[in-house]
């Protein structure tokens, strides 16, 4: 914007200043960066007219375009620190209706949707961008704004309530203070599950409701796109807010109380037939979960009543969240290329199938039949092939650790953390890291706490390959050539010893260092080869 139109926008004529902001924005509707505005202090000087408009009841007439045009300067985080001050958050506040008057009733006009909903993301990205503006926002109490925000009467309350959710989601997650106020003394968590409740019931038909065990309406028959994102914004809030609630061995009644509300509302929207569109939505159920007790997972398998049907059922029990959250799994291994986006994409999944299978022992039982059957195809190695078993254990080889870690340990709690069987499953080589990690090397078994029940049953495939089977890689193999038919005993110990050389060379050279397992059952390094002699089991003398 040049020095001219500046001019303009600061002066009076508001034909003028219409048509110079309508110009900018249909150029700059997808910028970002604005450098020009370094310039002569354009930058100061623009948004000091837009505000000033914007507190001129007589220029209503821009109103509008000057917060749309906010909203685009807004996004280049140069100088907005500088740029903030309290009168123009609180006007932005006041153009959004969230000013906290005195009146009980809370009778103050609601602006209109284009304003109201202007202000808002104008406050977003502010918000976002700037320290000051963040601050200046928590001096203001804008989160009580938010909170007491009643929805009821207001005929455009979806877009309303999508830009009041996602500023209240950049508040919590990027200043303590507001979080801490929203979860001790606003009742913040109160006001985000009834606002998620409502979502959910809005056209759901009065016989069944996401807090009733029916499953009979899928969140996908209640949720359009816009409501989606509704629910979407709230769960991350919901996030923020119970990240930092602390340990999950002391949990308050207050917090009982309101994690017994949450559950059915997660476990209606992971009922959901699953696909493409609601994979973020399911995503953001599944953070979510990452932060709820343990002991409240068993909600989201609730048992049948009499008359009930579901299409999976384990137990006497509706296991359709539980088989969400394995179709979430499988997305996000679809998704995962290579190793860059490991971290991101199945963490928080798989820590929410981690603390359901060691907390609860029938989602535990449920997962093992699906994750781990009984093995048929035991030719090809574990990590070949395209079964949920067969991706998993492509995992246990990642070098991002934390990934890794999170498989194994869930793969050994669908194994009974017996080490015969996750060896069974997937192969020594793969379980081999793990194993070392838990000082299970020489076999034997985690700490004891699962049923005595079997739960495992050999396939006659598998019994019947079980001789010829390699565990270190988990398969048979094909009877391999003796290297040594034909040869010589000299050529026998001359290729022995060019084998010892290359071992010595690898050691000295620091490419391998041997162990041995000590007596915690985890590699002990060893100085020299003598050692494994020394504890090499006892050999019957010839």
């Amino acid at each position: 914007m040049e020095d001219s139109d500046i001019c303009i926008v600061s002066g009076k004529e508001y034909e003028r200043v219409l048509n110079v902001l309508q110009i900018f924005l249909r150029k700059n509707e997808n910028t970002f960066t604005f450098p020009s505005l370094m310039e002569n202090n354009r930058r100061i000087t623009l948004w000091a007219a837009l505000f000033d408009k914007l507190q001129d009841e007589s220029a209503k007439l821009v109103h509008f375009v000057c917060l749309a045009t906010l909203r685009v300067l807004s996004r280049d985080k140069t100088d907005i620190d500088n740029l903030v001050c309290e009168k123009w958050i609180i006007t932005l506040i006041d153009k959004a209706g969230l000013y906290i008057s005195n009146d009980p009733e809370g009778t103050d006009a609601l602006p209109s949707k284009e304003i109201a909903v202007e202000s808002l993301k104008c406050l977003c990205n502010i918000a976002f961008n700037s320290e000051v503006a963040r601050a200046l926002c928590a001096h203001t109490n804008i989160a009580q704004g938010l909170i007491n925000r009643s929805y009821k009467d207001i005929q455009y309350k979806d877009d309303i309530m999508l830009y009041d959710i996602k500023l209240l989601f950049i508040l919590t997650a990027l200043r303590q203070d507001i979080r801490v106020s929203l979860k001790s003394e606003l009742c913040g968590m109160n006001h985000l599950l009834n606002c998620l409740n409502d979502v959910l019931m809005e056209k759901v038909p009065i016989s069944s409701s996401p807090l009733d065990d029916t499953p009979a309406v899928t969140s996908q028959h209640v949720l359009n796109e816009n409501r989606q994102a509704i629910v979407c914004e709230i769960l991350k809030t919901q996030f923020n807010m119970l990240y930092h609630l602390g340990s999950e061995e002391s949990v308050s009644p207050e917090d009982e109380a309101m994690y017994l509300k949450l559950m059915p509302l997660l476990t209606f929207l992971l009922r959901a037939e699953t696909h493409e569109k609601s994979m973020e939505l399911l995503s953001n159920v599944a953070n979510l979960l990452t932060s709820i007790p343990a002991p409240f997972y068993k909600y989201l398998t609730p048992e049948l009543i009499e008359g009930q049907t579901s299409k999976h059922i384990y137990d006497g029990r509706n296991m359709e969240a539980l088989y969400t959250l394995l179709q979430l799994l499988q997305h996000r291994l679809a998704i995962t290329t290579g190793t860059s986006n490991q971290y991101e994409n199945l963490s928080p999944i798989l820590t929410v199938l981690n603390k359901s299978s060691r907390n609860i022992s029938y989602h535990r039982k449920y997962f093992r039949q699906i994750v781990l059957p009984p093995l048929r195809d035991v030719h090809s190695p574990p990590e070949k092939g395209n079964t949920l078993r067969n991706q998993l254990c492509r995992l246990l080889t990642s070098p991002i650790t934390s990934v890794r870690d999170l498989v194994a340990e869930f793969l050994f709690i669908l194994c009974k953390e017996k080490v015969g069987r996750m060896v069974k499953y997937t192969g020594f080589g793969n379980a081999a890291g793990h194993l070392a990690h838990k000082g299970l090397m020489s076999g034997g078994q985690g700490p004891v706490q699962y049923s005595s029940s079997s739960e495992d049953s050999d396939t006659e495939e598998y019994l019947e390959a079980q001789p010829n089977i390699d565990p270190v890689v988990g398969c048979t193999r094909p009877p391999r050539v003796n290297p040594f038919e034909g040869m010589t005993e000299e050529q026998k110990e001359y290729e022995a010893m060019k084998l010892v050389n290359l071992f010595d060379k690898m050691v000295s050279e620091g490419i391998v260092k041997p162990a041995t397992i000590g007596p915690d059952g985890k590699p002990k390094p060893v100085d020299h080869v003598l050692e494994f002699r020394e504890n090499a089991p006892n050999r019957p003398q010839s």
